[in-house]
């Protein structure tokens, strides 16, 4: 199966589709594999409390969790580089996603 240049942001509109229609929430997720298998081990959530406790009420959460997990293992096994790490980034109804190198990650996270 060749690798699809498209996938990840398709899948990431998707569920803005599913979730984001009326919202005005900006905030950012930062993502990391640490393992083997590069599935998702750690994400930092960069959103005010009351926005974040929405976002986690209404499944939108617990379903970019599961898609970046799949969007890592995706990447990992397609060679891509910097497929270990990220950030989502929200703005309204819209998501965006970067893969980022470790330094400009690890600076960006500890921002």
């Amino acid at each position: 199966m060749s690798y699809d240049a498209n996938f990840d942001q398709t899948r990431l509109d998707q569920l803005a589709e599913q979730y984001l229609a009326d919202n005005q929430v900006e905030g950012e997720v930062f993502f990391l594999s640490d393992s083997d298998d590069n599935r998702l081990d750690h994400a930092r959530w960069q959103f005010e409390e009351t926005e974040h406790d929405s976002l986690k009420g209404s499944g939108f959460k617990m379903h970019l969790m599961e898609l970046l997990d799949t969007l890592l293992v995706y990447r990992a096994e397609h060679g891509k580089p910097n497929a270990s790490q990220g950030v989502v980034k929200v703005c309204g109804r819209d998501l965006a996603i970067e893969w980022l190198p470790r330094g400009k990650f690890e600076e960006l996270r500890n921002a």
